[in-house]
């Protein structure tokens, strides 16, 4: 009994992030990680892709002991600098690697992305449009079963863009959940869980291109037809994507039990997000809003076809569509100047903090890419030549790697042009093996703390990231393990 009581006062102390035995384990461990990273830097001539592998668990036992995200991607960030750097100028390498990605164009393409999708949340909300929508999900969601059900039925319609689908759905439907008095983990956990699985499966979205194009480029496919064909058939095999989105719909009607934190939801780490009047206060309301549900799905509807028109691209979208609606809200006269120009300040200003989590995320992803860390995956996957073992195999060696950090888009541009001629070669069905891949990329962005969607699914609906990410991890893990029984088995029938 003393024992047990011993190890939990261990334990007590060692979350406690003011006592000095966390401090020693988390700052301590990580000066220890700098000194170690530049001594290697220092005395090799090449720096191992192994390393990566150091640098990932590094990431896995900081950001589980810490919870402290942004934390936990600047160390890491700077262990990969000072593995590139060492024998340099540390400073102008630092500087580089931030200029470098601040002028990469996904990253721009991200952060205009989630500042402008936010922007229209902010208007939705401002207008009263999310009081209409959440007025009619109010009369038809009794309960956390209904309205959990409802924010499932709602990826659906928003199924063609994954930063869309969170950055909406989180904006409208927390300020439902918190006025129905349902925790809002179990929002974020399906908002998060159905973002990437269902992009995956249908194909008519930009992913699909891209999946298209990889094949094709790769020598798989010798035209865009053929790479969506091929693509295509990758879907039946995308076992975790399929597991997470029916494991997400058990969980709305209740069949999945809460686990861990969902047991225990803890109001106190709410962030604030825009609440949604009730009727009565509305009525005394001197500033009453009269937005109505055309004024809600015009814009959402508009988005998508515009989106459409330029390849699934968001960006040139927004830009089109948010001028427009604010002056369609202003000649409804449901809107004001002052009221656009805080929705612009305050839906850009959220996102700050998730800004600079992706700018480190994308500093650490191309420290792993310089030392070839994916090749290094690669080569050791193909080691395991055996045609039924194969598919299984890639899906739980990249499960392992996209858990610390999600490379996603990267792993399959670097994966498959080695993977799928060794599965023809072997006898191994290569969409499968290619499912596998995009299944454990599906898995990187539920589980990973430290990935985009983990951060943007967090603010989006007022959590702390690492507290979020914990609730998410067990039913990740529950649904990779099912997936990975998945791909055993059907890797010895197909």
């Amino acid at each position: 009994m003393s024992g047990e009581k011993g190890k939990e006062g261990f334990l007590s102390v060692l979350n406690d992030q003011n006592s000095l035995l966390h401090k020693v384990m988390t700052y301590g461990v990580a000066v220890v990680m700098l000194i170690v990273c530049f001594v290697i830097a220092r005395t090799s001539q090449e720096i191992s892709a192994a390393m990566g592998t150091v640098l990932l668990l590094f990431l896995l036992y900081y950001a589980f002991l810490s919870r402290r995200i942004l934390e936990t991607l600047i160390f890491g960030a700077l262990m990969g600098i000072v593995l590139l750097y060492a024998n340099e100028n540390l400073v102008d390498g630092t500087q580089e690697m931030i200029y470098a990605f601040m002028e990469n164009d996904d990253f721009v393409w991200l952060i205009l992305n989630c500042a402008l999708l936010n922007i229209m949340v902010k208007l939705l909300s401002a207008t009263g449009a999310t009081r209409a929508f959440g007025d009619i999900i109010r009369r038809k969601a009794k309960g956390a079963k209904h309205l959990n059900l409802w924010t499932w039925l709602m990826q659906f319609p928003m199924f063609f863009d994954d930063y869309m689908h969170i950055t909406v759905l989180g904006g409208v439907m927390t300020p439902i959940y918190d006025r129905e008095k349902v925790p809002r983990e179990e929002g974020a956990f399906i908002i998060q869980t159905t973002g990437e699985p269902i992009r995956a499966l249908f194909p008519f979205t930009g992913w699909t291109a891209f999946m298209a194009g990889i094949f094709v480029v790769d020598g798989f496919a010798s035209s865009y037809g053929e790479g969506l064909m091929s693509f295509i058939k990758t879907v039946p095999f995308s076992f975790y994507c399929w597991v997470a989105i029916i494991g997400s719909l058990l969980f709305a009607l209740g069949i999945l039990p809460r686990i861990g934190g969902m047991k225990h939801p803890d109001p106190s780490v709410y962030g604030e997000v825009d609440a949604i009047e009730d009727e009565e206060e509305e009525e005394t309301s001197p500033k009453k809003r009269k937005g109505n549900l055309f004024d809600f799905f015009a814009p959402i509807v508009a988005l998508i076809i515009i989106s459409y028109l330029y390849d699934w691209d968001l960006v040139p979208a927004m830009l089109i569509i948010l001028p427009v609606l604010c002056a369609y809200y202003m000649l409804r006269g449901i809107i004001r100047t002052q009221d656009i120009e805080n929705c612009i300040v305050e839906g850009t200003q959220e996102f700050v903090y998730l800004d600079i989590l992706i700018l480190f995320s994308y500093i650490l992803g191309g420290v792993l890419e310089e030392i070839g860390y994916t090749e290094y995956l690669v080569s050791i996957a193909g080691q395991f030549a055996n045609p039924h073992l194969l598919p299984f195999l890639l899906f739980v060696i990249f499960c392992c790697s996209e858990a610390a950090m999600s490379l996603n888009w990267n792993l399959l541009l670097i994966a498959f042009p080695v993977i799928l001629p060794l599965a023809v070669q072997i006898g191994a069905n290569p969409y499968m093996c290619a499912a596998a891949m995009i299944s454990a990329g599906a898995f990187g962005n539920n589980f990973c703390y430290v990935c985009d969607f983990t951060s943007l699914t967090a603010s989006s609906t007022g959590l702390p990231s690492a507290y979020h990410a914990k609730n998410c991890l067990p039913y990740s893990l529950i649904f990779a393990g099912i997936s990975a029984v998945l791909y055993l088995v059907c890797g010895f029938i197909f």
